[in-house]
């Protein structure tokens, strides 16, 4: 015992001192990239890198990253800071572009653990992102045919290796022993040397350059010089050979080597092409939020598992025909869905135990059922999943468990990504930061691309809650919509995002304020706690400290649920309801960017997010594979079956 406790002090001593060793180090790179930004404020940027590599032996691998900290991360240092950021990291910061670049600061503001690794990861998705559904495709293509070609290449050279094998032992059974120890070369042997010069020449070019330009000693020479050998057997220039022109011949001639099977690991399989919805098995439905959503993409669900009663009698009451199953998902058996063809598992698995404002218990709270999720994964078997929760989820102190949720999904033969996502860029006025687990099962990975953001669908608090905020005769209704109609808003880091109050998020049920959202309230010219019952009066007004208050019915609009959505339930349960909702807009475009990869459409992105939130029905393609069907789709736009 003795020793184990003082191994446990070791330890968290050196903790302490490594800690603070790091802050130090954070420190003085802040320091520095300030020391260099007051010099670049006094001379021209090339006279200030030349004097900083001059005069004070700055390194040109650290030069690039301090003149650029001014430019992509002034503003970051308190983040910074507190992340103990290293060298590598900031410098992959700078390097960085800028999305890439706030994706991860707003990953290490919630206590993401971020290395260069991470970064080149968030780079590369958001790098792919940017491309046309055809452009990932025609990538994939290029690759899956340059994979295909270097297996080919390898047989190829295996296969001529076993011949030129073959060529010396024959060479070998005329061998003539005498003074010069020579090879007779007989015309069975020239008409195989002819054979086997052309092979060569396919495999590696029939234009070689002079030896005499050439190193004796060089691969290049070597190969060029089995090529006149060859060429000299075959023409007859030889008559007979010696140990040069063996010697020469086995530079490429190896004892063939076993390698394998080359077909396809699983045929192509002669599918014909089925005309039908996509279908999507969603658990944890809420309200219908998400559920929504993807309707208006055009899924078709399976089932939707919803354990609360409101929630669920919600669900029924606004979609009589849906197949809402009210039962808890830890005891759900997912094998009986494994047969229905699931393109897509998805569901908003309960955030509490993740949330920045929660305790934070994780794993370790009993409201956790991201591991039912994969077991869910696991027995149904779709095409794809996705799953919404808290950006918490990314903080540092739940890296295990994340972790060993990825390592589970690979497992179970799935390739994951985790990817941000706010309603404030999909027409929301609502400035609510979610991630999305996406999953696709391995042999359709590759293809994946988040949906785009559209600045030209923002609009601000004011201009959505107009009608709902003076309908009990406020009067200072009409004023209250024109400041949140110009109130300017910038984002965790204090950048300018744009005019127009946003809300804060929408979340559930609170009787009273938390600590510091009464403060927030007042400079959001709203309160959020407890829900109101009614819209603002006259009356209301007068009171001492006014706030109007939300009532649930603005929160469903701040949701983007439409007006018509009918919930179940009294004030707390449907707060509750709206609260835990994924935004339907939310919703829709994961739909669409999850159809997008599993059909390899070319969405009309434009049309689909501006068309009306009425109930959508779109007629979708096949989700057979392309490689199940043996060819890829004609891309064609999702707008024209809408």
């Amino acid at each position: 015992m003795a020793d184990i406790d003082a191994k446990a002090q070791a330890l968290s001593a050196a903790r302490h001192r490594i800690l603070q060793l790091q802050e130090q180090m954070t420190d003085k790179i802040l320091q520095m990239a300030a020391e260099v930004e007051k010099l670049m404020d006094v001379v021209p940027m090339s006279e200030a890198k030349a004097f900083l590599k001059a005069r004070c032996n700055l390194p040109a691998v650290e030069l690039s990253t301090y003149v650029g900290f001014a430019k992509t991360l002034k503003g970051s240092e308190k983040v910074l800071r507190e992340t103990r950021a290293s060298f590598p990291v900031m410098k992959a910061l700078v390097s960085a572009d800028h999305d890439a670049r706030r994706e991860i600061l707003e990953r290490m503001e919630i206590g993401a653990q971020i290395d260069t690794k991470d970064i080149a990861s968030i780079r590369r998705r958001l790098a792919a992102a940017k491309l046309t559904a055809a452009e990932v495709l025609t990538a994939e293509n290029k690759r899956i045919v340059a994979a295909a070609a270097r297996k080919q290449v390898r047989q190829a050279l295996s296969e001529y290796e076993a011949k030129m094998s073959a060529f010396s032992d024959e060479l070998r059974l005329h061998f003539r022993k005498g003074p010069e120890d020579r090879i007779v070369v007989q015309a069975g042997l020239r008409h195989q040397a002819g054979r086997l010069l052309e092979e060569f020449e396919s495999l590696f070019g029939g234009e070689q350059p002079p030896l005499a330009s050439l190193r004796h000693v060089s691969p290049q020479y070597r190969m060029a010089h089995a090529h006149k050998v060859l060429d000299d057997i075959a023409t007859g220039r030889l008559s007979e050979i010696g140990p040069v022109q063996t010697s020469a011949l086995q530079a490429v001639a190896g004892r063939a080597r076993v390698q394998g099977d080359f077909r396809p690991r699983k045929p192509l399989a002669d599918l014909a092409s089925l005309s039908f919805r996509p279908r999507v098995l969603e658990l944890c439905a809420g309200a219908g939020g998400l559920a929504l959503g993807l309707e208006r993409a055009g899924f078709e669900h399976v089932a939707l598992i919803e354990f609360n009663r409101h929630a669920a009698a919600t669900l029924r009451k606004n979609r009589p025909d849906w197949n809402v199953v009210e039962a808890d998902v830890r005891k759900v058996d997912f094998t009986q869905y494994r047969n229905q063809r699931i393109d897509l598992l998805t569901g908003g698995l309960p955030c509490t135990p993740f949330t920045s404002v929660g305790k934070r218990k994780g794993k370790q709270d009993d409201k956790d059922l991201m591991m039912e999720g994969v077991r869910a994964v696991q027995e149904a078997a779709p095409k794809a999943f996705v799953f919404e929760n808290v950006d918490g989820l990314l903080h540092s102190k739940h890296s295990d468990y994340v972790a060993a949720l990825l390592r589970k999904f690979s497992k179970a033969g799935y390739v994951t990504d985790i990817h941000r996502i706010n309603t404030r860029d999909y027409g929301l006025a609502q400035d609510r930061s979610r991630i999305m687990i996406v999953g696709f099962r391995k042999d359709l990975a590759g293809v994946f691309r988040m949906p785009p953001r559209f600045p030209g669908l923002a609009t601000n608090m004011g201009d959505v809650l107009q009608d709902l905020m003076g309908a009990n005769g406020w009067d200072g209704a009409e004023e209250w919509v024109r400041m949140m109609r110009e109130r300017p808003e910038f984002d965790r880091f204090g950048n300018p995002i744009g005019v127009g109050a946003l809300s804060d998020t929408i979340r559930g049920y609170q009787g009273s304020p938390k600590e510091g959202e009464a403060r927030r309230a007042l400079d959001n010219g709203a309160s959020y706690a407890p829900p109101a019952k009614a819209a603002p009066t006259n009356e209301d007004a007068s009171r001492v400290g006014f706030l109007p208050g939300l009532t649930n019915r603005m929160r469903a609009r701040l949701q983007g649920f439409p007006d018509h959505w009918e919930f179940v339930g009294g004030l707390g349960a449907v707060a509750n309801q709206i609260g835990n909702a994924v935004a339907p807009a939310v919703g829709q475009s994961m739909g669409l960017a999850m159809l997008a990869a599993l059909t390899g459409w070319e969405i009309d992105w434009e049309m689909m997010m501006h068309t009306s939130k009425a109930r959508l029905m779109v007629a979708a393609p096949s989700l057979v594979t392309p490689l199940e069907r043996g060819a890829y789709p004609v891309e064609k736009s999702a707008a024209a079956t809408a």
